[in-house]
């Protein structure tokens, strides 16, 4: 601890680099890059490692606005400015500080430049091929990640994978001739990137992943196999995809319900949220635990949910996020869309209740869902949820990024696409146990009929066998015997699918809603439109959620005018430069 705790102080010191000033998108026009002497010992390489991740996290109240506020799921207040609005509407110019496409370039240059460093220390003997390889494919992974943000939004983008030697540099990228991409070739050439890299699996080295205070740095670094399946995923990759996946789902380290979405039978939690008197269908009884996944620290709960986040440590800077959504502690910039609330109001609990533990449901703890209301006003609260009234001034909080129910959702998406409907069906509902125990099921290697066993080859082999020693196999427990589903986590009941084993597109439709209920607010909404509209060809899946955003907003007129204007390709994108520049 005593080795690593310059590198923790130095993390915890960029993880507060935001600003407490009322402009959250301040760009500061500085060199980005670092001097290379300053790459000497491993603790440089980590620090630069660290700070590429610092500056990584000033982007994050923008990715949270462009990927949910732009898609159907977020709305402004009345609080809200024209930037905001503009943003909403599809109407943004290019003085509009949520769309200035400089912050992600200057990640990019950083991590360009670690990258080039590194490359320099392994060729100088100062960090061994372990090290090198580790810390280049982290931050080449990374990089990677904020193209593909920038590609989604902005629909072609110079692809720069050199540093520069300043920001001004940076801001005349288009008039140079590096290559500038649309979104097709760019998914393509940035899925090559990823499958060259040297190194695939998170960080085994302890100087990276320390924890302090309570904090687990291995959640901090973005996980290169679940970007490598997103990267096939949006390629048209399914088992490529699906296989990449099913390699997180299974990291078990010693723990059989890590990334399962196992059952609470035995830990009483595991974020399930149901009724402690179901039987008598008594509302007042509810337990909602599923949004406390979004508070609790180091738990082990916590450990089997989430797979990627960052925190704001409450010591330092406070998260941005208040800001934006807190209406006692922020400026309540933003909010629930209506047609995010029908999505949860609209769905059927197993006990008949309508309504989604998800939306907003409070129990006598005082849980809520992703949102609560504070009067007449709905607030999100998946960001500021860890807030202690004891504390007001301090304000903690998490920059959430990928966890086990993203994780099965995408899976479940390539898992349909490419044939496997009835798997797809089973995580997102009521689990694998539920949906293969039936017969005929014949398991050839015991000669007998054993259930709950998916017979498939890998990636969509699952094992939810349990049995007794009387049983064959004897004593026997499958790695997914305790898988839940999605849905059944939180009480629901399952969505309907006519013919669940040749129901490509309904299935699809089905998945694209549950990411609504169970994803929302944490960054992921934009990108699954594009995705699915660029797949099916079809312009108008984009155009007629985001015009219901309107439409049940009571704003008919927007509505039907983006209605038209998103049902045109070239509209999705952001502007990315003057044309006349």
């Amino acid at each position: 601890m005593k080795k690593n705790s310059p590198i923790i102080v130095l993390f915890l010191a960029f993880i507060a680099l935001f600003s407490a000033c009322n402009d959250i998108l301040e760009v500061e026009d500085m060199d980005v890059l670092k001097d290379s002497e300053h790459y000497k010992t491993i603790a440089d390489a980590n620090s630069a490692v660290f700070g590429a991740y610092a500056l990584f996290q000033e982007l994050s109240p923008q990715l949270v606005v462009l990927n949910e506020l732009r898609a159907d799921l977020m709305d402004i207040t009345f609080n809200a400015d024209h930037f905001l609005e503009d943003v909403s509407k599809h109407t943004t110019a290019l003085d509009n500080p949520w769309t200035d496409p400089r912050p992600f370039y200057k990640v990019i240059n950083n991590c360009n430049d670690v990258m080039k460093n590194l490359t320099i220390m392994y060729e100088g003997s100062k960090i061994t091929r372990e090290q090198y390889y580790q810390r280049y494919s982290d931050m080449g992974a990374l990089r990677t990640y904020v193209y593909l943000q920038l590609i989604i939004h902005y629909g072609s983008v110079p692809y720069i994978t050199e540093p520069v030697e300043t920001i001004d540099d940076l801001l005349n990228i288009g008039n140079s001739d590096i290559p500038v991409l649309g979104i097709e070739d760019m998914l393509a050439e940035l899925l090559q990137f990823m499958e060259e890299l040297p190194y695939k699996l998170p960080y085994s080295d302890t100087g990276m992943t320390t924890g302090f205070d309570g904090f687990s740095f291995n959640l901090a670094f973005i996980d290169k196999e679940y970007l490598l399946g997103e990267l096939n995923l949006w390629n048209g990759n399914y088992l490529a995809s699906a296989s990449y996946f099913k390699n997180i789902m299974e990291r078990s380290t010693g723990n059989m319900d890590r990334y399962k979405i196992p059952t609470d039978f035995f830990t009483g939690n595991n974020y399930h949220s149901r009724y402690a008197r179901y039987f008598e269908n008594d509302l007042e009884s509810a337990m909602n635990n599923w949004p406390t996944m979004f508070s609790t620290y180091g738990t082990s709960d916590f450990d089997n949910e989430w797979i990627w986040l960052m925190y704001f440590h409450k010591q330092y800077e406070p998260s941005p996020f208040y800001e934006l959504f807190s209406i006692d502690y922020g400026e309540y910039y933003l909010k629930p869309s209506a047609a995010a609330i029908k999505n949860w109001n609209s769905q059927t609990q197993l006990n008949g209740f309508i309504g989604d533990f998800r939306g907003n449901i409070e129990d006598e703890a005082g849980n809520t869902g992703s949102y609560m209301m504070v009067g007449n006003n709905p607030v999100i609260t998946k960001y500021t949820s860890d807030h202690e009234e004891n504390n007001p001034l301090q304000k903690p909080g998490k920059w959430f990024k990928w966890r086990a129910s993203s994780l099965h959702l995408r899976y479940s998406e390539a898992a349909n696409r490419d044939g496997k409907h009835t798997v797809a069906y089973a995580l997102i509902n009521n689990g694998i146990q539920a949906n293969y125990a039936f017969e005929g099921n014949k398991d050839t290697i015991y000669g007998q009929f054993n259930y709950e066993m998916t017979h498939l080859p890998f990636p969509y082999d699952f094992d939810a066998r349990t049995t007794n020693n009387l049983q064959t196999p004897p004593v026997h427990r499958g790695l997914w015997y305790r898988n839940v589903g999605l849905r059944n986590r939180v009480s629901l009941q399952n969505f309907t699918v006519a013919e669940p084993t040749d129901s490509l597109l309904t299935i699809e439709d089905k998945i694209l809603e549950e990411n609504a209920l169970e994803m929302a607010f944490e960054g992921d909404r934009w990108g699954d439109l594009v995705r699915i509209a660029l797949r099916r060809g079809d312009n108008t899946i984009l155009a007629e959620k985001i015009a219901r955003k309107f439409e049940l907003a009571g704003d008919a007129a927007t509505a039907n005018r983006l209605r038209t204007y998103l049902s045109d390709r070239s509209n999705w994108w952001l502007p990315l430069k003057d044309e006349e520049e």
